[in-house]
């Protein structure tokens, strides 16, 4: 038996082919042997694209057929002595002993892999049969999922357009009206619901079509509930481009979200929907963005016994995470830990998903019979997803690239030293030869296989250096919230891996003294497989474009993505960002164009998106150093002066990025300062072909 991909596009799952990007090179079929490029160990241009090497490995081969190793099991202590490119966050084992952390194994066959794959798939696929939402699980009614709790009725869904304002019948455009305000796209495959009136299961679900940041959860025998639950698509996936523009384009799963999540609450919270009560503990200040990171809170209950006193300090006194801007997912499987700051290892799946876990579940053992429930569900479904999740692949860059420039832009990413004397580089050096790969990895098979470069070909694109914050210089609120005190009562979480504690491969939180050793604290260097599809940059989106990644002093403070062209509608309309590559996308920096904001000076007590009077106060010294007292020692405190969504000009304000705020800061990687705009240029095109 050999395995079939499913006939849907690529932007929606992976298909395990083996991709080259250079127009010059042609498909490859993977010998037994080899992860990587290896036609032309000389060639400068070729990637995999991201996704995991033993999917790729697996891709035509018959079911039991063995796997070979992960190899990010590679990167251990000693890997990267003397190599170009440095690693410093090593791969950890968490089911060493599957019976200790009661989860499956690793698959051993392609076989088995494959069957992961396709539960995972059916778990985050939205209008699947067996599709999971937050808080959730797949038992949306379950006690453990508090009688879906975190879940509303179509009918509330249906009467959003009457708290848009403006509207006397529900328009006929409503779901793309909705897909735009909410900032979620549509996706080709149905995600249906039903209409006023409508039987879910007489009309395979319903006639509406659900943007993706929702689904249609099932009842327990499979058939449609009439009840949506929100998925994590809005805070991970979103569109890039249409399928005209390129077949694996338009909405793409693990990508470039878009979303204001903080808007959806806001509007359902009079139809009655009890999550909206949440928004306190969701609040961003800007679309796209959100503060998903902020598991200290949820480390706060132990997996046996209460929370303790000191436990609780240690959680309220770790301070507000602020603003992220979610990585791409394509790139996990050449990670070798989680999250901006390498907070897990990557071998550690239940905090992948951690808000699908059934709403008790999130209490440990607080919650007694219904928080063991709720994380059985995590157990068994955590792996799942995570295959799932590590399986997808970057989107084809679509536009034309100069071959003969982006071989120039190789060259320079992986040989040119940053720190060169004649550069003169003020910021303090990075590990390994101080070139662009030295922090995020080798890419072209010259490099891949060169031993200078990498100690084996199979860690080609693999990214684990976590970088000091004197290094990499971006906004610290994110690192700095991890402190020592709350990730010790983590270990003691459900979701921090207790089982492991103390051994070889203890998979608790990895920036514990105990853990990472000498390793400095920093944000982790990303593989840059699509990275022309995952603007804006930095771990907080703070950057619209990869030119002004590498040329800090381009940066601007205020900055407003461009809009959708509006709809036809007489309401308030919303508008999403412009996702179109021919009208929004900007080739030349490689990113999404953008507006800059004016500064309007406005009376104090008015405090729009654009109200620089507001934000020059919020902009000098002592502001700064109070609010990072306040915000960056009181977890929640950052929410409490949160301006309210009350009208469509709140909304539209909500589009702008404003880099003086908390958290939002666009500093850092100044090292690039010392580069050319004619170096600049060619890094840009090559970085275009990954």
């Amino acid at each position: 038996m050999h395995f079939q991909p499913k006939k849907v596009p690529l932007a929606r799952v992976a298909t395990g082919a083996f991709y080259c990007l250079s127009a010059s090179l042609s498909l490859l079929t993977l010998p037994a042997s080899a992860y990587v490029h290896d036609d032309d160990p000389n060639a400068l241009l070729g990637s995999t694209r991201g996704g995991t090497a033993q999917w790729d490995y697996c891709y035509g081969k018959d079911d039991a057929t063995p796997l070979p190793a992960d190899p990010r099991t590679l990167v251990q202590p000693g890997i990267s002595d003397g190599k170009a490119v440095h690693f410093n966050a090593y791969y950890k084992e968490c089911h060493v002993d599957p019976a200790l952390v009661k989860e499956a194994g690793h698959p051993e066959t392609c076989g088995e892999l494959r069957a992961i794959f396709n539960r995972g798939e059916a778990l985050m696929d939205t209008g699947n049969e067996g599709v999971a939402a937050l808080f959730s699980g797949t038992r949306y009614n379950s006690l453990s999922a508090a009688a879906g709790i975190a879940t509303f009725n179509a009918a509330q869904y249906n009467k959003l357009w009457t708290i848009w304002g403006g509207y006397d019948e529900r328009p006929a455009n409503f779901d793309q009206l909705a897909a735009n305000r909410y900032g979620s796209g549509i996706h080709s495959e149905r995600n249906p619901y039903p209409l006023k009136g409508e039987d879910p299961n007489r009309t395979n679900g319903g006639s509406g079509q659900l943007p993706e940041m929702f689904t249609q959860v099932r009842n327990p025998d499979g058939s449609w509930s009439g009840r949506i639950g929100v998925t994590c698509h809005g805070c991970h996936s979103g569109e890039v481009g249409t399928k005209q523009q390129g077949k694996d384009l338009g909405f793409i799963f693990g990508g470039s979200s878009a979303t204001d999540l903080n808007l959806f609450l806001r509007d359902m919270l009079p139809l009655g929907y009890l999550a909206s009560g949440a928004t306190p503990l969701n609040l961003t200040q800007t679309r796209g963005t959100n503060n998903a990171s902020a598991v200290n809170i949820a480390f706060l209950f132990p997996d046996q016994g209460l929370p303790t006193i000191g436990g609780f300090f240690n959680i309220l006194g770790s301070g507000s995470t602020g603003s992220m801007d979610s990585p791409p997912w394509w790139n996990m499987g050449h990670r070798t830990v989680k999250f901006v700051d390498g907070l897990f290892p990557i071998d550690a799946p239940r905090v992948d998903a951690v808000f699908y876990t059934p709403f008790f579940g999130l209490f440990g053992g607080t919650a007694g019979g219904l928080g063991e429930a709720g994380q059985d569900w995590m157990r068994e479904h955590g792996p799942e997803m995570n295959t799932w999740i590590e399986t997808l692949k970057a989107p084809k860059y679509p536009l034309p690239v100069n071959t003969a420039l982006a071989e120039q832009g190789a060259v320079l990413f992986h040989e040119l030293n940053l720190w060169a004397p004649e550069r003169k580089n003020k910021v303090a050096r990075a590990e390994g030869n101080g070139s662009c790969a030295g922090c995020h990895g080798a890419y072209s098979p010259r490099y891949v296989n060169n031993p200078d470069y990498l100690a084996d070909p199979q860690l080609e694109g693999m990214a684990a250096y976590i970088v000091p914050l004197d290094i990499i210089g971006t906004d610290k609120r994110r690192v700095l919230t991890n402190t020592e005190a709350m990730q010790v009562t983590g270990s003691k979480n459900f979701f921090g891996y207790p089982e492991t504690m103390g051994t070889e491969n203890d998979c608790g939180p990895q920036g514990q003294k105990r853990l990472r050793g000498d390793r400095e604290v920093g944000y982790l260097a990303q593989p840059l497989y699509g990275v022309w599809a995952s603007a804006p940059y930095f771990h907080n989106g703070s950057v619209p474009n990869v030119w002004e990644v590498l040329k800090p002093q381009d940066r601007y403070p205020i900055w407003r993505r461009v809009s959708a062209p509006k709809l036809a509608a007489e309401g308030e309309v919303v508008m999403g960002f412009d996702t179109d590559l021919t009208r929004s996308f900007d080739q030349k920096k490689l990113g999404w164009k953008y507006d800059e904001i004016p500064c309007v000076n406005l009376p104090p007590m008015v405090k729009p998106g654009f109200n620089c009077s507001i934000w020059n106060v919020y902009a000098t010294p002592l502001a700064q150093v109070l609010l990072e007292v306040l915000y960056g020692n009181l977890t929640g405190a950052w929410n409490v002066d949160f301006p309210p969504i009350n009208s469509t000009a709140d909304m539209e304000n909500r589009k702008i990025y404003n880099t003086i705020m908390y958290s939002q800061g666009n500093e850092g990687h100044e090292f690039t300062s010392v580069l050319t705009d004619a170096e600049r240029y060619a890094i840009i095109e090559y970085l275009k072909t990954l």
